[in-house]
Parts: structure tokens; sequence; C-alpha cells
């Protein structure tokens, strides 16, 4: 029987305690229970289990040889994994559900469904005016993060461009301990360890505007899917060599791309040689507004082939 065809959807999901790809497995179960009626069990490890899964989901590496576990056990579940398997081939799993910065060189396989970016919740609510959301990532193998520079790229955005919005800054786990810039009242610090689980989420919804720095992919991506305008700060890339040529990543070529497209926006700035303080800076405007539905048309998809 197809999942069309069921009134009722078993899930089981493998997570591995990372928040990221917990918000994709998140945001697809989510989707389904718009469709409909489900059972839902999570595992942290394959287990034996009373119940019969119809949908297997999980999201990275340490997840995969659960998932594959219990579709031994119980061979007519469909498997669902999100993002792109490096350690086990993609055809091991019925479905995979690959973001299109995930290159397949020798050729994308049958069973993938390409998205723009990873999975997050679709919102059409709408935003509360002159309001806005910074979220401060730290150090990655992506980007250069300097403390200095955020700071002054903050201070100008609150101070100059946005000095009539309110403002909410927030750190993640990754943040170093930052100083706490300049302000003329019209904005409030919190620290990721002190906010709720789903208080980013909401206020992202909320927000006219986030800022963001341009490592937090999975966040980005949040934003892309509501209403609010995303923009990323400017950050350097490594160098690749002795030349200074700039290092590219996936999540680097992407950010690129998403400017170049105009879905988001972003801080063009400018060092004075030798020094990291800032010299001019520009605000470089999104120029598209729709948000992502990329879970809605996934889970239509996932429904007519399963």
């Amino acid at each position: 029987m197809s999942l069309k065809q069921k009134e009722e959807i078993t899930i089981w999901a493998f997570k591995d305690g990372k928040k990221g790809h917990e918000k994709q497995i998140e945001a697809l179960i989510s989707e389904f229970s718009l469709l409909k009626k489900l059972k839902l069990y999570d595992f942290n490890a394959w287990e034996k289990h009373n119940s019969v899964p119809d949908i297997i989901i999980g999201a990275g590496n340490n997840t995969h040889k659960h998932m594959l576990a219990a579709k031994k056990e119980h061979p007519t579940a469909k498997t669902i994994v999100l993002m792109k398997p490096s350690l086990r081939p993609t055809q091991w799993f019925d479905i995979a559900i690959v973001p299109d910065m995930d290159r397949y060189y020798l050729g994308k396989p049958k069973n993938v469904i390409t998205t723009k970016g990873v999975l997050s919740k679709y919102s059409d609510s709408e935003t509360k005016p002159k309001t806005g959301l910074i979220i401060i990532g730290g150090k990655s193998r992506h980007y250069h993060f300097r403390k200095k520079v955020v700071k002054q790229q903050i201070e100008w955005l609150i101070n100059e461009m946005f000095n009539d919005y309110q403002w909410k800054i927030t750190t993640s786990p990754r943040s170093p301990n930052l100083d706490i810039p300049k302000h003329s009242g019209n904005a409030e610090f919190y620290s990721w360890k002190d906010t709720e689980e789903d208080w980013l989420s909401e206020e992202i919804r909320q927000s006219e505007v986030t800022f963001l720095t341009p490592e937090s992919v999975s966040v980005l991506y949040e934003g892309l899917s509501t209403n609010t305008k995303v923009y990323v700060f400017h950050h350097e890339h490594h160098t690749a060599d002795q030349y200074g040529s700039e290092k590219k990543t996936k999540v680097t070529k992407n950010i690129d791309k998403l400017k170049l497209q105009g879905q988001i926006g972003y801080i063009d700035s400018k060092r004075y040689m030798l020094s990291r303080s800032i010299k001019s800076a520009d605000l470089i405007h999104p120029k598209v507004s729709e948000p992502f539905c990329e879970t809605k048309r996934v889970v239509k998809e996932l429904m007519e082939i399963l």
C-alpha cells in the first residue's frame, strides 16, 4: 500500500544530537503531519521496537548504520536519508534528499531528490515591521571569524543603517566571547544558552530582517523559508595557497551563488591594509522576496513515489 493510500503513517526518526540535522528531520515530519496522521518514534540508535515503520528517516553519517539495520529488520519500510551520505553509497537508501550544494561527480543516482539548500520549516506568516535579528556564529573551515570586524559591522547596522529598528542579537554554540557592541538602547542581547528551544526559529519568523554569519548554513535556509529578509555579514575566505588565493568550499560557493541570484543580501566591506578595522561598507539588499517552500515540494513528491 502506498503512503497516499494509508490513513496513518508510522515514522522512525534516527537522530545524532546535532541541532542542524534534527531541524531538517523535524521540518520533513512537520510537513507530513499536515497530510497524514502520524505515529512518530525517535531513536538515537537501532533497537528492537514493537511498532512497524512505514518510513525510516535519518540525517548525519552517525545515523546511517542504524537506519540500515532497521531496514534489514523491516524490509518493507522506506529509508529516507537527508543530505548526501559520505561513508555509504547513496543507493543503499530508498530516497536521498540532497541539497544542491552537494555534488555527484559521476552522475546523480536515480533515488536522489535535489533541494535548494537544506530542508527547513516553511512559514508565510507576516513579520513585525522595524525589527531585526542578528545571529553570531563562530570559527569554521569556510571563513575567517574576526571578532573586531564582526563587532564593527554590527555597530554600523544598528547605529547607522537601521537605527530606527529594534534589534535582538544572539550567539551560537560556536561563538567566541564577544564585547557587547555599542548601541543607543535599541538592542537586546541573548546567549544561546539562555533561550528556549524554539526561541530562535520564532524570532527568525517574526523579524523583518535577519543578519547572520555566512557559515551558518542551516539557519540561513531556515530564514530563506520564511518572510524575513536574510543578509550575511562580510567574512573573509581562508587562503588556499601562499599567493593569497581564496579557498573555495561548497559552503562558500553556495553563499556566492545565493548572492548572485539575489536570494540573500550582504555586507560588502573593505578593511584598511594590514589592519582589522573596516575602511568602508556597503549594504546589498536581496532581490527575491518569496520564501523557499522546498519541504512542501519534497513531501508532495514523496507521497507520489512511495
